[in-house]
């Protein structure tokens, strides 16, 4: 089957019929049809995409190995790339993030089958499902063997990709020049059209270097290196006043969110611009944008210019206690910050001045996702791939991957008792678990109580173990040094910092994920 806009002088000839193919032969068709290996040794692409209702375009910078990408979408503009084996990100609010190996989140294929279909288009398909439950469907045109369609399954959503628009230049290499795609969800459309494509451009070695920020996002006062937040913390949360607009508002100081949010309706009551709208899933399914906000205050600390993603996040946590956001990753990769849980009191710190208090635990975080993940043992049981999370009203809790590869760590209190917990978008059922031991860096925590998450369409209960939450937390002062990607938890004293059985894990209704 050949798509409109294909590039050929004349019909390709028919190859003979085939009774099967293996994955491995099917791979190999398609990697001889594409030849990828004449590509140039040096590539510039450019490509005008369409997102979510925002225009923009897309530059690929390419030598050998190394590559950059950066995109431009409405007022956005974000990059990410490859250099000298150093893979980076640089988020909306110009931040740059030095992306560490996850060997842990490398897909794990199960199963792996090839069959011919005639619908939804006459292909061969290679059907993969993989450990964390997610599955990909690679559609491949039985005669010329190029890549036409890919649908992935992630999260109880079916993405699908179409490719079309082939033409092969005169290296030889064939690929196509425009896709687009989508799920089932409104305003998660996309398409991306190659425009223009330069071999050999000349290029310098600053063109693939590592970038700096764009832009100091948080401004000190003038000769100071530490600086007293307006926060409070009750109950181990953690609230934080922003001014934005001369009104004042509490936002959720959220290690475990990783970006800037804001609650729609109140980015609306501000007048703020809402740029693009799409569907995301958390524990429910809800529309999200984005707003730049032209000045935020968060004390004596300033902020210019500053993107934030809205949702639908607007919690009454008290008579006066009004949460409307959650200061996320864009913030925190900005400062230094010392939680001290005992007294009560946040303190941001000017990058490069934290040091590292005598005696306390280090835990090594890898920032890659925008939150501080690390290794942590439940039981006997390790995973790479725990959230250290600020925001979540609990112990800890085991998302549904860590459980099914280790059913034996974790005792359920209550057999067959589900309760429901709040979180952006919707509620997630979970049940009361008590882990035998839970050990974070050299920090061993026994007869913890904490939570096993039984809703597996969760953004990112598929992708993570779980979540280290405030109930642990806040029997230390912690410090927070992503600059150096570490998370320091210090404590005066050791003597019986956890709490019963009993009370960690009856009496709280409406707990936050």
């Amino acid at each position: 089957m050949l798509l409109q806009g294909t590039a050929w002088a004349q019909e390709p000839p028919s190859p003979p019929p085939l009774t099967g193919l293996t994955a491995e032969e099917l791979i190999a068709r398609a990697k001889t049809a594409a030849n990828y290996e004449k590509r140039p040794e040096e590539e510039r692409e450019l490509w005008s995409i369409r997102i979510s209702g925002l225009e923009g375009t897309l530059q690929i910078t390419r030598r050998g190995a190394d590559t950059e990408s950066d995109m431009t979408l409405g007022p956005f503009r974000t990059a990410h790339g490859l250099s000298h084996g150093q893979r980076w990100h640089q988020n909306e609010n110009g931040e740059t993030i030095l992306d560490r190996p996850e060997p842990s989140q490398v897909e794990k294929p199960l199963t792996q089958m090839v069959e011919r279909v005639r619908e939804p288009i006459d292909a061969w398909v290679l059907a993969t499902t993989f450990a964390s439950g997610h599955e990909t469907r690679l559609y491949y045109d039985p005669r010329t063997f190029y890549l036409l369609r890919q649908d992935r399954i992630v999260a109880g959503h079916t993405a699908h990709t179409i490719f079309d628009d082939f033409r092969t230049d005169v290296r030889g290499r064939t690929r196509a020049w425009h896709y687009y795609g989508g799920d089932e969800r409104p305003g998660t459309d996309y398409d991306y059209r190659l425009t223009r494509d330069d071999a050999n451009p000349e290029l310098t070695e600053n063109d693939l270097a590592v970038p700096r920020d764009r832009r100091t996002l948080v401004e000190f006062p003038a000769g100071a290196d530490a600086v007293r937040l307006p926060a409070r913390i009750e109950n181990g949360r953690i609230y934080v006043r922003l001014t934005i607009a001369g009104r004042g508002l509490d936002f959720l100081l959220d290690t475990g969110a990783s970006m800037l949010t804001i609650d729609e309706d109140t980015a609306a009551r501000l007048g703020l611009s809402l740029y693009g709208r799409t569907t995301q899933t958390v524990a429910g399914t809800f529309t999200t944008g984005r707003v730049v906000v032209p000045a935020v205050s968060v004390g004596e600390l300033t902020m210019h210019d500053v993107v934030m993603h809205t949702a639908p996040y607007a919690s009454q946590e008290g008579h006066d206690t009004r949460v409307v956001g959650l200061l996320g990753f864009d913030f925190l990769d900005a400062v230094g910050l010392k939680i001290d849980y005992a007294n009560g009191t946040v303190d941001a710190l000017r990058p490069g001045t934290l040091e590292a208090p005598s005696g306390a635990t280090a835990l090594d975080v890898r920032l890659n996702s925008g939150a501080p993940v690390t290794h942590a043992e439940i039981g006997e049981a390790p995973g790479d791939d725990f959230i250290i999370d600020t925001g979540a009203a609990f112990s800890f809790v085991i998302f549904q991957r860590f459980a099914r590869s280790h059913p034996e760590v974790v005792r359920p209190e209550h057999e067959g008792r589900v309760q429901v917990a709040n979180g952006i978008g919707g509620t997630m059922s979970y049940r009361d678990a008590l882990a035998r031991r839970v050990e974070l860096g050299t920090l061993t925590l026994p007869d913890v109580g904490g939570f096993e998450a039984l809703s597996p369409n969760a953004l990112g209960f598929d992708t993570e173990d779980g979540l280290i939450g405030a109930d642990i937390l806040k029997q230390f002062t912690v410090y927070l040094d992503y600059g150096a990607s570490r998370v320091y938890l210090a404590s005066p004293a050791r003597a019986q910092l956890w709490r019963s059985r009993s009370q960690a894990t009856h009496g709280k209704q409406g707990r936050t994920f």
